[in-house]
């Protein structure tokens, strides 16, 4: 069986793929893919790197929370912005 960190890795990998299946109201615009939010829904709040060390991380933009990688937890946050790279390591959960 995976762990978190190596599942995350696996799809930090194919974070594109990834993108256009669960947020496929979103687009590529560069090297992010942009959606309204983790609900699918239109817009541009939400921003997943798709390539480098950051692959798979996202930040959404005007919410209450931000979730680190793909497939895990929410983590409550009172700042109206958050970068998630302030809230863990580049090779997982910290």
């Amino acid at each position: 069986m995976l762990s978190a960190s190596e599942l995350a890795n696996r799809l930090a990998r194919d974070a594109e793929a990834v993108c256009r299946h669960y947020f496929s109201a979103g687009r590529r615009a560069g090297n992010y893919w942009i959606v309204g939010d983790t609900a699918n829904s239109k817009g541009k709040s939400l921003y997943v790197h798709l390539s480098g060390p950051r692959a798979g991380r996202w930040t959404e933009y005007g919410a209450a929370r931000v979730t680190l990688r793909f497939g895990d937890q929410a983590l409550p946050c009172r700042r109206s912005t958050v970068s998630t790279q302030q809230n863990v390591s580049t090779r997982g959960i910290s």
